[in-house]
């Protein structure tokens, strides 16, 4: 399956859906995941069609816990595509929260399915302060990513980041990189992870230990 030629067809239909609001304007929310939401309904609205256009079966949309917001099959495989949202005011957080690491090896590995992002960058508008243009959009399969991209965190079982958005990194994509590939790469920063963190508990534990021996007194997660 040609993941490069899906990505950039998937790419080109979200282009066209948003190509009114590319040049004119998308309404302003201040909170990023109503203005997310907007995004995803109008993706939403016209996902069938898509589909249909690129001869693809497409799938009920997924419930809060997946790992992806649209879903499609294609020769057999499922593939899922997570839709994020990037405000491009450099004063603005953006975590590049993805998924947990248990949840998104489920689906590639267990499912057989395959991952895509689309990422939609937007700004205020300078001379209409409720409205906010779609700067880009760019869809590409995460395994696809450099590999300084992606990190994990200890949030729950260990959570996927990453590090820069698609379009920062964009002529860096590994088109060709396969699945095994890919799992070189990501389970050494997955076990350098869960390694860290196993010796960051055993640290805890030791201080939780001498908090207790010391009559509840003086208490720090510094204690080595």
């Amino acid at each position: 399956m040609d993941l490069r030629k899906i990505s950039g067809q998937i790419e080109a239909k979200l282009s066209k859906i948003f190509s009114e609001e590319l040049t004119s304007g998308l309404a302003a929310r201040e909170d990023s995941r109503a203005f997310g939401a907007m995004v995803e309904k109008k993706i939403a609205d016209n996902w069938k069609q898509v589909c249909s256009d690129l001869g693809h079966v497409p799938l009920e949309r997924p419930g809060r816990r997946s790992i992806f917001d649209f879903a499609f099959q294609s020769e057999g495989k499922i593939i899922g595509i997570d839709v994020k949202t990037k405000d491009l005011d450099s004063t603005r957080y953006s975590d590049g929260g993805i998924c947990a690491v248990g949840n998104l090896l489920k689906f590639l590995a267990n499912d057989g399915g395959m991952f895509l992002l689309a990422e939609f960058g937007h700004n205020k508008l300078s001379d209409q302060r409720e409205k906010r243009d779609i700067v880009y959009i760019r869809v590409v399969p995460f395994i696809s990513l450099p590999h300084n991209a992606y990190r994990i965190e200890n949030l729950g079982t260990g959570q996927v980041r990453l590090n820069y958005t698609v379009n920062q990194v964009w002529d860096e994509i590994d088109w060709s990189r396969d699945i095994t590939n890919f799992y070189d790469v990501f389970m050494e920063l997955a076990i350098q992870h869960y390694r860290r963190v196993s010796r960051d508990a055993l640290n805890r534990i030791a201080a939780l230990e001498a908090f207790k021996k010391n009559g509840y007194k003086d208490f720090s997660f510094n204690r080595r």
